[in-house]
């Protein structure tokens, strides 16, 4: 009796532990559902924002998707969305991150090598713009600066015109102008003579002399 109920006890928490283990399996299980789920929704993200710069719809292979109906025709259409068409010409259109996860999966990996090849010619496009307008840009600046060196030069030169002009004119009023005459010298001031032999040869008081000399 003894061995049976530490069988059955050992049986008990055997049993348990197994509980225990598919709990932890299940919860384990339940988190990598839900990355799945968020990954999926990522990659649809992804995918909307690149068929969105491209903008176009690309045909999609109908088995890939999987659906319990046939498919005629399936697309990626613009954010997106697929577009399903069955053989009754019904369509049906869904979101991409609608879709299980392994889905999306295989349409991201269908639609990628499409994808690169128009995003590859969009950006050959835009970057031939762009050379574009930056040879236009630098040509139209050589232009700027050789205007702005050329209306320099022009200016310096009305500025040396100027004074040159100045100058002449300056020459032109001097030649016009009459030279100055010479100033006369003034003439030297006449002294009275006395004739020495008269005055030596006077004789008299001083105030003879002096009537002699007033007259």
């Amino acid at each position: 009796m003894a061995s049976d109920d530490k069988g059955r006890g050992d049986g008990a928490v055997s049993f348990v532990d197994q509980l225990r283990e598919i709990q932890g399996e299940y919860l384990m299980l339940s988190e990598l559902y839900q990355k799945e789920r968020s990954y999926g929704e990522k990659l649809a993200d992804t995918m909307r924002l690149l068929q969105y710069e491209v903008d176009v719809t690309i045909p999609l292979d109908t088995d890939i998707l999987m659906t319990s109906r046939p498919l005629k025709e399936a697309f990626l259409a613009s954010e997106s969305v697929v577009v399903m068409i069955d053989n009754q010409d019904n369509k049906l259109s869904r979101p991409l991150s609608a879709f299980p996860p392994e889905v999306i999966l295989a349409i991201i990996q269908f639609c990628t090598p499409e994808l690169k090849r128009l995003i590859t010619e969009k950006r050959r496009s835009a970057s031939n713009k762009v050379n574009a307008l930056e040879k236009v840009l630098k040509e139209l600046k050589k232009a700027q600066a050789t205007f702005k060196q050329t209306k320099k030069d022009s200016v310096e030169a009305s500025e040396t015109d100027e004074i040159e002009g100045s100058k002449e004119s300056e020459d032109e009023i001097a030649a016009q102008m009459p030279e100055p005459k010479p100033e006369a010298e003034p003439a030297p001031v006449a002294r009275s003579k006395v004739n020495k032999e008269e005055v030596f040869a006077f004789r008299g008081s001083y105030l003879e002399r002096k009537d002699a000399a007033e007259r």
